[in-house]
């Protein structure tokens, strides 16, 4: 691409998206999420943030006008900025046509800097007048209000499984009886504190290699960018160990079974991927409905429902540790492999150790399925509610024979996860529902004996 061209499509990326180099250069595009570019055209301050004032505060009927007020006025006072600098932008066209190459990023970088300063000076100008607005116990419940701000703003900005939990917020969801509640109320508070604290340090360690990771990707500089990144990658991992710390600290003061139900609702919220939904559940509803089912059938199904739910779970924590242990190097290695392959260097597909576990889990799904379903009858297999197949014989998948215990006689291909469903961890804002967890939902369609054109895979990526 020529450069005169490169130069006009960086521009628009910039404008457009909020992110440098989305365009043109995808190792670079890593570095532009890290600089703030996005964050630069997103308000700190939302009308759905009114409740927090309400609520943490204490605001009285008379003082909620006046907020609302004030919040409007940022809001408009912020489009207005963020239109501006788009204009400044815009006007760069014709001089960035000219410009030497070491100097473009630096010609689109400073409207971007300046607009920065203007938008943080906006942010303490509101948050100064709503304080102007509190009595003396309003006041002195501040810093909590603003360790829960914090907290609603920072953690949908996490990036590695388990990093964007909100422990706090599934607790009172979870509506345990109030006295357990109030036991929490120590360790609640421990946890408060300690992920402020590790949120604060995450924003900072961002804030503070801002600027030399744009000067990494004006310079193309991509080493001088991992460094700064790993950096950041460091703060995020002491985040998610807060969370994970935290899960197993409340687990434990909590009764053995409801203990186990939060770290079950925790670690489902943290690591949704390595607990998406399979079809064997609705399977074996489905055949237990059956009205000619024998003994010898029903125990035949209980040992292979208990042997499923073991070897399902094992796995389950299995991924959720390959997260915790090899996701954080996993974004290094894809900006390096980006490098060695502009660099002219052959590369094979690596398949990452979570996704590995993952194809594991859709072979036991699979490998369960062919063994409920070979213990039925035909007539059983075609009368089971929902199974479109209308054959005598146990489905089979790609034409693969079972044996007498309902294994597949040869090796059934385990397929890695497709380019389309990459690890992105899903944001969450507390008390919101994750995106993961709509799209996952999809695996109760499934045709459930799995013959169906859209039930081969049970849980493939």
């Amino acid at each position: 691409m020529p450069f005169r061209r490169f130069k006009t499509y960086l521009l628009t990326a910039v404008i457009s998206a909020g992110s440098a180099f989305s365009i043109a250069a995808p190792a670079q595009a890593q570095f532009g999420a890290q600089a703030g570019f996005a964050d630069s055209f997103r308000p700190e301050f939302l009308d759905r943030d009114m409740p927090l004032f309400v609520e943490i505060l204490k605001l009285e009927n008379w003082q909620r006008p006046i907020v609302e007020v004030l919040l409007q006025d940022y809001m408009i006072s912020f489009e207005s900025g963020v239109d501006d600098v788009k204009n400044k932008m815009r006007a760069l066209q014709g001089r960035i046509g000219n410009a030497r190459p070491d100097t473009v990023m630096e010609l689109i970088l400073e409207p971007l800097e300046d607009w920065d300063t203007e938008r943080t000076a906006l942010g303490a100008l509101f948050l100064n007048n709503v304080r102007a607005q509190l009595t003396g116990d309003q006041i002195s419940r501040w810093p909590r209000f603003e360790r829960t701000i914090r907290r609603e703003k920072e953690l949908p900005k996490g990036e590695l499984m388990g990093e964007s939990v909100d422990l706090y917020t599934l607790i009172r969801t979870m509506r345990f009886p109030y006295e357990i509640e109030e036991s929490l109320d120590p360790l609640l508070v421990e946890y408060e504190l300690s992920l402020d604290s590790a949120l604060s340090m995450r924003a900072a360690k961002i804030a503070s290699l801002q600027e030399q990771i744009k000067d990494a990707m004006a310079a193309m500089d991509f080493e001088g960018g991992l460094r700064a990144t790993d950096q950041i990658m460091t703060a995020r991992v002491f985040v998610r160990r807060v969370q994970d710390e935290h899960i197993e600290k409340i687990s434990t003061a909590l009764p053995p079974e409801l203990g186990e139900k939060f770290r079950r609702a925790a670690l489902l919220e943290g690591y949704p991927r390595a607990f998406r939904p399979t079809p064997i559940p609705r399977l074996i509803e489905s055949i237990r409905s059956l009205t000619d089912l024998s003994e010898t059938q029903v125990t035949q199904l209980d040992d292979i429902e208990a042997d499923f739910l073991l070897r399902l779970e094992n796995l389950e924590l299995k991924i959720v540790e390959a997260y915790r242990t090899h996701e954080p190097g996993e974004s290094r290695e894809k900006v390096q492999r980006m490098i060695d392959r502009r660099n002219g260097k052959a590369i094979d597909r690596i398949t990452s150790v979570a996704d590995r576990l993952i194809a594991e889990k859709n072979d036991l799904v699979e490998e369960t399925r062919r063994r409920i379903l070979a213990i039925l009858s035909p007539e059983q297999t075609a009368g089971i509610p929902g199974n479109g197949s209308k054959s005598n014989r146990v489905p089979v998948l790609d034409g693969v024979e079972l044996d007498e215990n309902g294994i597949a006689k040869q090796k059934t291909r385990t397929l890695a996860p497709g380019k389309n469903n990459q690890n992105r961890p899903m944001f969450k804002s507390p008390g919101g529902a994750s995106k993961e967890g709509s799209r996952s939902g999809g695996a109760s369609s499934l045709d459930p004996t799995g013959s169906g054109k859209s039930g081969k895979s049970g849980d493939r990526d």
